[in-house]
């Protein structure tokens, strides 16, 4: 009766699968490779002959790119805090917080009036030296026509000589002086140095600026660098490409901070040491960042392409199946059969493989139904196409 009584109950497990196959079949998740067709107890998957639908693309010969997936930030080409050249007091703040200014703009004026008092100073010393140097110069000339009419005059001629170099040279001091008061005038504006945005302005009217004191910061938005490092043994391989010009990279912010569309541009700095402690070297690539969608200091997920890896069969992820330290791949041959390939991968690409051995240009592989194939099964297979 024990025994009865369990087969009894597997008897109606059965006939209750059976009756909600269909059911069943929308539930049954994708990854165990069960099928409407392969749940029917027909005469077409029954017994020791039995057929197991498949769907089955071509293997193709090509090539994929070499990618290297990483972390960075974003760095400005140009980056500075802003101070003032001179001691003296605000008179006027021209710039506001994260404006986008341009070289050359005023941002910030200090009090002038003692540089402009002193340049007028300085320009009425030059007009009285120049009146001190015509008169120098005519002195000389009247001199020059004595001497030319035979009165001896040597003596009044070189004194005469002497006054007129000296008025010339107070005449090129006091030209020094003025660019000199021209130059301190100019310190009492601060000015943009490049095209950027700028910071929160710490200043006021009124505020008394100590020699170099920090007033904003002025960052480059446009473009900017990515920065980010890949390990020692990639470093032949980046090298060589940026030597070639194919050494390409491709950034976009993690999820949820900004657009997801990636900015592409070239590698154009790679650092001229390892970093002993973490194995890694750091490389720069230069972005247009146009939109303004990348921020400095801003994380980023980066795709380095260096160059292309030819002669590889291309198959899809999903046609490889792990066992061991490799792979296998599931052939379907002329006669419906499958045939077992144990395969080697060479590179990966999002969705692609690129198999150096075990397969070959147009060997049709299985990319669902595998579970349950065996070498010799035979398959009925949906074809999808070859891959891309």
């Amino acid at each position: 009766m024990r025994r009865i009584v369990p087969a009894i109950v597997l008897i109606i497990a059965a006939g209750a699968l059976f009756f909600y196959r269909a059911e069943l079949q929308r539930v049954i998740p994708p990854w165990t490779g069960a099928t409407a067709a392969r749940m029917q107890p027909t005469s077409a998957n029954v017994g020791s002959g039995s057929i197991t639908a498949v769907s089955t693309t071509l293997a193709r010969s090509g090539a994929l790119p070499i990618v290297r997936r990483t972390i960075g930030s974003i760095v400005p080409l140009q980056t500075t805090a802003l101070g003032s050249p001179l001691a003296g007091i605000v008179s006027q703040v021209i710039a506001r917080d994260g404006a986008d200014v341009v070289a050359g703009d005023l941002l910030m004026q200090l009090d002038d009036r003692t540089a402009k008092a002193n340049i007028a100073k300085d320009r009425a010393l030059l007009a009285k030296d120049q009146a001190t140097l015509d008169d120098a110069n005519a002195t000389l000339k009247r001199v020059e026509g004595l001497n030319a009419s035979g009165i001896d005059t040597q003596q009044q001629y070189g004194d005469a000589v002497s006054a007129a170099k000296q008025a010339a040279a107070a005449i090129d001091v006091d030209r020094s002086v003025i660019a000199a008061d021209n130059v301190v005038l100019s310190q009492t504006q601060i000015r943009a140095p490049f095209d950027g945005r700028l910071g929160a302005v710490a200043v006021s009217p009124g505020a008394y600026l100590a020699a170099g004191a920090t007033v904003v910061t002025l960052i480059q938005m446009k473009p900017v660098y990515a920065e980010f490092t890949l390990p020692e043994p990639d470093l032949a391989l980046v090298r060589s490409a940026m030597k070639e010009g194919t050494l390409t990279v491709s950034v976009t912010p993690p999820l949820g901070q900004g657009s997801d569309v990636p900015q592409t541009g070239p590698a154009t700095f790679i650092d001229n040491a390892i970093d002993a402690a973490s194995g890694t070297f750091t490389l720069r690539a230069q972005l247009a960042n146009d939109a303004l969608t990348l921020w400095p200091g801003q994380s980023l997920d980066v795709a380095v392409t260096a160059g292309m890896q030819d002669g590889v069969v291309i198959v899809p992820m999903v046609a490889l199946q792990p066992q061991g330290n490799s792979y296998i791949c599931f052939v379907v041959k002329a006669d419906n059969t499958i045939d077992v390939r144990k395969v080697s991968v060479g590179i990966t690409v999002g969705d692609r493989a690129g198999v150096t051995s075990g397969l070959k240009d147009g060997d049709v592989v299985v990319t669902e139904g595998q579970a349950g194939l065996a070498e010799g099964a035979r398959v009925a297979s949906t074809a999808q196409g070859a891959t891309p």
